[in-house]
């Protein structure tokens, strides 16, 4: 059994405060009437052991509850809460920022699906608001969790249309609409989007201030992995004249990735430039297995062969040589660094396995660059975007400096 006490609406008359009624004459006007819109109060009426308990909430009392909770990570406990508020409270003024939440709190306890459809009806129902905005990159990034690039590039290619957009915003979802290009495979369109970031930058960097250069990084290290895709695409080939063309090529390829990555570690930033270190010591292997893999011209046979292969590793060995050079190269830009991420982890196994394959008889571990300082914070396996605050209050009052705003998460 529950009732819901609708706002209400108090007329006090001035001096009818006191402890006695006024004794103005009805005739008499009681002067200026002030009235008092108050939130919507909602009562329950539960039978439980104790008998009847009573409990009585209003959608403010709900959205501090379900703050705090999603702030110490009971996200059940927050889905819980802001779904009770939203069902009870549809027109307060805390349903817009509940909405947001309530996506959040999907968001972080890994519902993707949760999240999608709390952020699609805030975009439906608060579609000018700057919640909204915020709401398409939550929106467009839970569809990348759930690899559903169409839906992701759509919902940038939707963000890039507003005009509330600051340059960092417009940076983030043009990288987020690459990034979503790319893991469609398109190519061609992913580099496209990425070099429109540095074009747009070169084009405002003298009338707005960037505040992160995270999807500058972002942007250069996936021109750099879109070249490093189409270098694996090629194969070694005969005859030899296919060969040579077939290596002219991926050559190139190497070189303008590693360009790429290079430029990627220029920027900085700790997470993307160890990426790109473990990625220029890849390309090196990479092309060593190429070499190993490549077929033996058919017309050598027994100890022609065995001899052409002794010579193919021996002129090949260089390969290997640069890709521990960059391995170890990023392990003690790591530890200088005082970071630590997946990549770290990544270049020592590929530093120590390649060390082995070059001297198998000597032991290496007292040349592979120690760990890196302890992370600062837990490091995820790629590197995690800034992240874009949940709203406070109605009114986007900010929350309270004892309770941060969840954060957004990358992609």
């Amino acid at each position: 059994m529950k009732t819901v006490l609708l706002p209400l609406a108090l007329a006090l008359a001035a001096g009818a405060c006191g402890s006695r009624l006024s004794q103005t004459s009805p005739a008499t006007p009681a002067g200026p009437v002030v009235r008092y819109d108050m939130e919507p109060i909602e009562i329950e009426a539960k039978h439980g052991p104790a008998g009847v308990q009573i409990e009585s909430f209003d959608a403010e009392e709900l959205f501090e509850q379900a703050g705090s909770a999603l702030s110490q990570k009971r996200y059940d406990d927050a889905v819980r809460l802001y779904d009770k508020l939203l069902a009870s409270f549809p027109e307060s003024p805390y349903a817009r920022p509940a909405m947001y939440n309530w996506g959040l709190a999907f968001r972080d306890k890994k519902d993707w699906n949760g999240a999608v459809e709390a952020f699609k009806e805030l975009i439906e129902k608060h579609g000018s608001h700057a919640d909204a905005k915020d709401g398409l990159f939550q929106l467009g990034a839970c569809y990348a969790e759930l690899a559903n690039w169409p839906a992701s590039a759509e919902v940038f290619v939707r963000l890039l249309d507003r005009q509330d957009l600051t340059a960092d915003d417009r940076i983030e979802a043009m990288a987020r609409r690459g990034f979503a290009q790319f893991n469609l495979t398109d190519l061609e369109a992913a580099e496209k989007t990425f070099r429109a970031v540095f074009a747009y930058k070169q084009r405002i960097e003298h009338e707005e201030r960037l505040a992160t250069d995270f999807y500058l990084a972002f942007s250069q290290y996936h021109l750099g992995q879109i070249n490093h895709q189409r270098f694996r695409s090629v194969s070694l080939r005969l005859p030899e004249a296919q060969m040579d063309r077939d290596l002219d090529q991926k050559a190139s390829l190497l070189l303008q990735a590693q360009r790429a990555y290079i430029d990627t570690i220029k920027f900085g930033n700790p997470a993307w430039a160890s990426a790109a270190g473990f990625q220029v010591g890849s390309l090196y292997e990479e092309l060593y297995d190429s070499f190993m893999t490549a077929p033996v011209p058919p017309d050598l046979k027994g100890e022609a062969r065995d001899v052409y292969v002794a010579e193919l590793h021996k002129k090949i060995r260089v390969l290997l040589e640069k890709s521990v050079k960059w391995y170890r190269e990023n392990l003690l830009m790591v530890e200088r660094l005082g970071v630590n991420t997946d990549w770290a982890d990544k270049s020592k196994l590929a530093y120590a396995k390649l060390m082995r394959l070059l001297d198998p008889k000597a032991t290496h571990e007292e040349v592979v660059p120690g760990p890196a300082a302890p992370p600062r914070a837990p490091g995820p396996a790629a590197p995690k975007p800034p992240t874009r605050p949940a709203p406070g209050a109605p009114d986007d009052n900010p929350p309270p400096p004892a309770e941060p705003a969840p954060q957004r998460q990358i992609l």
